[in-house]
């Protein structure tokens, strides 16, 4: 999914992020389609910006999560997983900011980096939240049964 996103041209993206914006306006905003057509494209254009960021935080927020679980399979330890998820979706950050530099239009953005930074440790903080909830649950359980 996140190859396929990267590998719209510029245009393509704009359309995306505007058709999703458009979209959720209908939803959550009734009035925007009484507003004018221009009115409509500046309210638009004013939140690709928004959208993008946040597509790129819910990316890597998702991404760190099945990483994680997927790491979790593994015999290895939770601080462990938890590096390794990290470099996993810093390192496919990063190789997917240099494959834009062959796409039309796109560029290798350090924010962007810094966006799925947020998004993948935000995800890897809820797994580890989980995983802290589980075993202290699991504890008072055995405790109990004592």
């Amino acid at each position: 999914m996140l190859f396929f996103f990267s590998s719209q041209t510029a245009a393509e993206s704009t359309v995306l992020s505007g058709d999703t914006i458009r979209a959720l306006l209908r939803i959550f905003r009734p009035e925007f389609l009484e507003l004018t057509t221009l009115q409509q494209n500046q309210l638009v254009a004013g939140l690709q910006r928004l959208v993008r960021n946040a597509a790129h935080v819910l990316s890597y927020f998702g991404l760190a999560i099945l990483c994680m679980i997927a790491l979790r399979q593994h015999h290895l330890k939770t601080g462990q997983q938890a590096v390794l998820t990290l470099l996993l979706c810093i390192g496919y950050a990063l190789t997917d900011e240099m494959h834009q530099l062959f796409v039309a239009g796109r560029a290798f953005e350090f924010t962007d980096l810094g966006l799925d930074l947020c998004g993948s440790l935000a995800g890897l903080a809820v797994v580890l939240i989980v995983i802290v909830l589980k075993r202290q649950k699991a504890k008072r359980q055995m405790l109990k049964s004592l």
